[in-house]
């Protein structure tokens, strides 16, 4: 069965399920997928089977199943420009905006995690080269404490101006991240 799930955190990932995920299924599949709600693990997810989706996805390399370091930016994205889109989606899911005080100062950081090293790398290459100044990092993570566990990687964009950069050349679509940078730039205007 061709079964296409897509999951997030019970706690904050509710708006981006329903104002932007939720409206591109309806327009994919037209049909109105249900949002389930996972209480024990505090999660949810679209769970839905759709032959013709499923396979449309996988064309573009996509792996099934666990996907671990075999996850890439398929040429297709390069060719069309539209590798932007991708990194929105990515960054939605596997990224965050962290807004930090130091010392009274206030200081901005775009970071992702996640295993799939070679991603992280093509995507670091991709951002640097849009003179977006990212840094790939192994995490110093305690993975290996953790049953099934395996190596997190990290990638993280520091300050304003980067901030400023990935913001005009990427964007956010993810509500959570738009609130806070809303937030961000109203605690930095004086």
């Amino acid at each position: 069965m061709k079964v296409i799930s897509i999951t997030g955190n019970m706690n904050d990932d509710v708006p981006f399920f329903e104002t932007v995920i939720k409206p591109i299924l309806k327009c994919l599949t037209n049909r109105d997928i249900p949002i389930k709600f996972r209480k024990v693990k505090k999660a949810i997810d679209f769970n839905f089977v759709n032959y013709r989706l499923f396979d449309f996805i996988h064309s573009f390399g996509f792996p099934i199943g666990k996907k671990g370091n075999k996850l890439f930016i398929p040429k297709v994205f390069y060719k069309k420009k539209m590798v932007k889109y991708l990194l929105q989606g990515f960054f939605a899911t596997d990224g965050s905006l962290v807004i930090t005080d130091n010392n009274g100062t206030v200081y901005p950081r775009v970071e992702a995690n996640g295993i799939a090293r070679d991603l992280l790398i093509e995507i670091n290459k991709f951002l640097n080269c849009k003179g977006i100044k990212c840094k790939f990092y192994e995490s110093k993570r305690k993975y290996h404490f953790y049953p099934n566990s395996q190596q997190q990687y990290r990638l993280q964009i520091n300050g304003r101006d980067n901030l400023k950069r990935f913001v005009k050349i990427i964007g956010f679509v993810n509500p959570k991240q738009i609130d806070k940078l809303s937030k961000y730039y109203g605690c930095t205007e004086s």
